[in-house]
């Protein structure tokens, strides 16, 4: 009886994922763009976040640790620096320490089921992609309204001091439009 229920609730939830015709509709720990940072984490909280941000004065991305999380080991969220600030980038993070074969296999997992979620995407599997401390290989759906959803594991340099991880992002049109201007 009890794997009966839980398959009725994969399955009530997968529908729901499948109707997403707009990035706002999926969620990363409970968050979604256009949500208010405010929601979910105090003043005292975002102030004391470690700050990776690019350009401070235009948008702010905060990483944030999960305890208590099933699936992620932080998350990372991009907002304005001032104001209401509002969810434009966030990112599920998980941690890949030893195995980064399982990385591959988690990451390919997931661009699956977002390939049924949003089937009117242009996808795109970018493959090896060097950065200055080491490589990422991404997967981006591109949406009609020019936001962006990405999966990407992350093989760092051992000097970068940062741990092998993978990524799910949603970026919202405005912080997408923001990053493309920064790699120019």
């Amino acid at each position: 009886m009890r794997v009966f229920i839980v398959v009725l609730v994969l399955i009530f939830n997968l529908q729901s994922w499948a109707k997403a015709d707009d990035i706002r509709d999926f969620q990363i720990e409970g968050m979604s763009l256009g949500d208010s940072l405010l929601d979910y984490f105090t003043e005292f909280e975002i102030n004391n976040a470690h700050d990776n941000s690019y350009d401070a004065t235009k948008f702010v991305t905060r990483t944030f640790p999960l305890k208590d999380s099933d699936i992620y080991n932080f998350i990372q969220i991009s907002s304005k620096p001032s104001g209401k600030k509002i969810v434009h980038g966030i990112s599920g993070v998980v941690i890949y320490e030893k195995n980064f074969q399982e990385c591959h296999k988690s990451m390919k997992q997931i661009v699956s089921e977002l390939t049924l979620l949003f089937p009117l995407s242009k996808i795109k599997d970018w493959g090896k992609y060097e950065f200055t401390q080491g490589h990422y290989f991404p997967v981006t759906f591109d949406l009609d309204d020019l936001s962006r959803a990405m999966v990407a594991c992350y093989d760092w340099d051992k000097e970068s001091n940062t741990t092998d991880n993978l990524k799910v992002t949603l970026y919202s049109e405005e912080y997408q439009t923001y990053l493309n201007h920064q790699e120019q």
